[in-house]
């Protein structure tokens, strides 16, 4: 997944000169306390992912931490966290220099003031592992795909063709959602409105807005719940493995 949708710059001086200042606060910071508390948060495939950090090291321009191991597969995943400190008005997101999973050990820098918008959304928003076939089906025309990303309040859906004049319309987006208990697979007509199409590279990628309905959220809240349960159990299994 792109984690550049997950936040938002918070620039205080200049991308340089907050990374020197950053770097300057938490040296001071942990001199002044060895045991500096810090908490590191991740998205991964979406799910949010958050342990405390020790600091093991700082030198002129990278923070050595100590994390926990399903923290260092999150962050292997994407090759970035985000760093909360009470030192900090501002949350930080850092990039990764380097990364052992087995050692539990990280080595970041690139350090910038953020905002985490992904924070603030009402929904949690998961990529599949196993797109979903679905189908918008507006009378205006039909857009066939595969779900990419889902949440209760919206949908990515990717396609071979660019249907523009869809855009805002409302209809029903039909998703195959599996039944993992009857082990089959059933479709579920979900409201929703097509609110931007994405064209620069191929595939198409269509966003919709999921519009609230009490007679298919139970269908979409038990799939959404399984698939946090397998990220969950794929983490484990990754941060065993190293």
């Amino acid at each position: 997944m792109d984690y550049t949708h997950l936040y938002s710059t918070r620039i205080q001086k200049t991308f340089d000169e907050d990374n020197a200042d950053i770097l300057d606060i938490f040296r001071a910071g942990f001199a002044n306390n060895p045991k500096l508390p810090i908490h590191l948060v991740n998205y991964y495939k979406g799910l949010p992912i958050t342990y405390k950090a020790k600091i093991a090291g700082i030198d002129k321009s990278s923070i050595d931490l100590d994390v926990h191991p399903k923290q260092a597969v999150a962050i292997a995943a994407e090759h970035y966290t985000f760093i909360k400190s009470n030192l900090f008005k501002h949350d930080i997101l850092a990039r990764t220099q380097y990364i052992n999973i087995k050692r539990k050990a990280v080595l970041l820098n690139k350090f910038c003031y953020v905002e985490i918008l992904a924070e603030t959304r009402k929904h949690l928003r998961l990529e599949l592992d196993q797109p979903l076939n679905a189908v918008f089906n507006s009378p205006s025309g039909v857009i066939r795909g595969k779900i990419t990303e889902l949440s209760m309040g919206g949908a990515l859906l990717e396609s071979n063709e660019a249907y523009y004049d869809l855009i805002d319309n409302e209809a029903n987006l039909i998703i195959m959602l599996p039944d993992f208990e009857q082990n089959t697979n059933y479709n579920v007509r979900v409201p929703a409105r097509l609110i931007s199409i994405q064209d620069d590279a191929k595939p198409v990628i269509y966003k919709f807005t999921i519009l609230p309905d009490r007679i298919t959220d139970r269908f979409m809240a038990k799939f959404m719940y399984h698939q946090q349960v397998q990220i969950v159990h794929k983490l484990q299994d990754d941060s065993e493995l190293g």
